[in-house]
Formats: structure tokens, sequence, C-alpha cells
């Protein structure tokens, strides 16, 4: 079984590095050619949760490099806003009952369905966090399970394979109703980027706090108001984050109880620096627009109310442009 993974970042590299240690026959496809020969020259190093290795790849630049290659499962890990683009230049490679993943944030499994197929197209919920380094250096920074899904509840031999493949990993499963685990994982992703990234720290300093606190209760109740409207039931996330629960009251003595769940998603991902805050840093556009954005498209589409969502988007923004800085201060205008 052939294995492509296109995009060698936090996500794809630590799932490329574990599966390679396991005897899978993976590949990468770096779109930028200074990364594709640092990997070929110098291996690709990942660290952390699941220790410490070492692994050389075959690695391409070019699409046409791949010849009359043809992939049982591809694995599309750049960021969002090349998976179109991704999965339309690497449909000819899969092989005729192969499976093409989408292993991004937010809720894209349409998406790429509309481009490779329906009986194609596998959505994830990722589980586990990373952070890159350098272009050839991650540090996975928490386990977690995975789920991995098709639409319409449909399966086929390499779905199963691949999950069988990710149980090597981290704990995969296979989900009937993808799009809700996405779902759930979308609302955490939310919470835990939003707040780092308007105050420039990491999840175990900024989550001290109890106005960041405040703050991250209040977007998984409009995400979850959100999911009402559009009819998608949430299932909790890992085993402190039952979302119904969070969404329930809005009183002093409620809302301190779930500021104790807070805390403990801030002890349990103390050392985590979230995506949109490591963009940030670089000087990169975020996705903050299909994490907290998501849900100030849909409350405008289905007449939900998402103030804090909506500051929050508008905030990133004005940092992205240089408008804003990231600062604990900025918490106040909640």
């Amino acid at each position: 079984m052939k294995v492509l993974v296109v995009g060698a970042g936090a996500i794809g590299g630590t799932v490329a590095v574990l599966l390679k240690e396991q005897g899978y026959d993976i590949r990468i496809k770096c779109h930028i050619p200074e990364i594709k020969e640092l990997i070929e020259k110098e291996g690709f190093y990942l660290h952390g949760a699941k220790g410490e290795h070492h692994v050389d790849f075959k690695c391409y630049h070019e699409v046409s490099e791949l010849g009359d290659e043809k992939f049982d499962i591809i694995i599309i890990a750049t960021k969002y806003a090349h998976v179109a683009a991704s999965a339309r230049l690497i449909l000819p490679y899969i092989a005729e009952d192969g499976i093409i993943v989408g292993m991004q944030n937010g809720l894209l499994t349409e998406e790429l369905a509309e481009i490779v197929g329906r009986d194609r197209a596998v959505g994830c919920m990722i589980g586990f966090g990373a952070t890159r380094n350098a272009d050839n250096d991650v540090t996975m920074t928490s386990l977690g399970e995975y789920y991995v899904g098709m639409l319409d509840g449909r399966t086929n031999k390499n779905l199963e394979a691949f999950a069988e493949m990710l149980s090597n990993v981290v704990p995969a499963k296979i989900t009937m109703e993808i799009k809700s685990r996405q779902y759930s994982k979308l609302i955490i992703n939310s919470c835990i980027n939003a707040v780092a990234a308007i105050t420039g720290k990491k999840l175990g300093e900024i989550l001290k706090d109890n106005r960041a606190k405040d703050v991250f209760l209040n977007i998984a109740r409009e995400g979850m108001a959100v999911a009402k409207a559009m009819n998608i039931k949430v299932p909790k996330y890992g085993l402190v984050l039952e979302y119904r629960m969070l969404a329930l009251g809005n009183n002093k003595v409620y809302n301190g109880l779930c500021k104790l769940v807070v805390g403990m998603v801030g002890k349990l991902y103390a050392d985590v620096k979230p995506s949109t805050l490591q963009s940030l840093e670089a000087g990169e556009i975020t996705e903050i627009n299909i994490l907290n954005g998501f849900f100030v498209e849909n409350g405008l589409k289905y007449n939900v109310p998402t103030p804090v969502n909506t500051k929050l988007v508008e905030m990133i923004h004005q940092i992205e442009r240089g408008e804003r800085k990231m600062t604990s201060d900025n918490l106040a205008e909640f």
C-alpha cells in the first residue's frame, strides 16, 4: 500500500514520520523546492509525545516527478487555502479505489468531495497537537483520539486500512458522522486558537486568566447555538469537554464549574502554541475564517447572534494587518 503525503508541516510531518517508522511506504510532496531538498538531504525530525525520531523520505516537488505512480491513499495536509488546488493537481495519481484524505482544521469534506468525488473524499478529526520548529523539525505536543470517515456513512477497504494504519500511531476510529466529529474539534480549535492569538500566549499561561476562560466559554456557547440551528449534534471532545453541559447555563455558580473544566484544558494543553498564534508570529495570514469565522458566517445565515466570535475574527485580522498587538489587554474588550 502506497501513501503520498502532500504538505510536510506540523500535522503532515508527524503522521508521515510515525507511519514510515511502522514500515509503511510513505512519500512526501513539498510545494517549496528548498524544503523538498532539505528533507531529502537531512531527513525529518520529530520530538515530543511519541519520543524522538529521525526518518528519511523520498520527496517530490512537481507532480510530474510522480511519473506513472498510483497511490492507494493520498493525505492532503496543506493549509486550508491550498486544499482545492492540491486535490485537483493530485487526482490523476490516485489508485482506482483509492482515497484522498483532507487533514485540516475546519469542515471541508464536502468541498473535497466536490473535487474528488464522494466515494474518495475522507475527512478527519485530528485529536493530537503538533508544532513546527523548522521546515524538517516538528514537536508532537499532545496525544488524542483520531476519527476518520466519508460522507453519507460510506466506507471502503482503503478507509479501513487507513484507520488501521493510524491506529499504530494514535487511537483511530471510523465514524459514520464525520461532520459532527469535525464540528466537535472545530469548537475546541476555535476556543484555543482565538484566546492564544489575541494574547500571544500559550494555553497553560493564558487559561489561568478568568477573562480568557470567559471568552473560551462564550466561543463554545455561540458555536453550540450555531450547531443547533444547523441541526448538527455535537459529541463531546476528549474526556472533559461535554459541550452540551457548557452551553446549558450562564449564571455565576454554573460559570464557576465551567471555568474549572476550562482550567483542566489549560493544564492538559499547557505547552501548546496553537496554529493561529504560530501564523501570526511568522507574519502569515491565519485560518481564523474557517475557525471562529465559520460560526460568524453561519450565525448570519441562520440568524444566530455570534458577537464574541465576530469580535475575535475582527481582532485577529487587525493583528494580521499590524493594526493591533497581541496582548492580554485585548481581553478587556470583552
